[in-house]
């Protein structure tokens, strides 16, 4: 299949789709190909991150090294 027909099925298919969220990840994924992607966070993502910091920062939230989140990972695969 050629590109320019790979573009017309694709963009006919996309002109069928109504699921706001499908169409969101598509968009997110064509950016990635073709520029930057620029992440909006609420400004309650912003709190939120905040927040872990602080606790990451001032001792009270536990952190792990990449290798302990691997091992736990590979011992809860079913």
């Amino acid at each position: 299949m050629t590109t320019s027909v790979l573009k017309r099925k694709l963009t006919r298919a996309i002109n069928d789709i109504d699921d706001p969220e499908f169409l969101q990840a598509l968009h997110t994924i064509v950016l990635s190909k073709n520029e930057e992607i620029i992440y909006h966070l609420t400004p309650a993502q912003k709190k939120e991150l905040d927040r872990r910091r602080s606790n990451h920062l001032s001792g009270k939230s536990k952190s792990y090294t990449w290798e302990e989140v691997k091992k736990a990972a590979l011992r809860k695969k079913p």
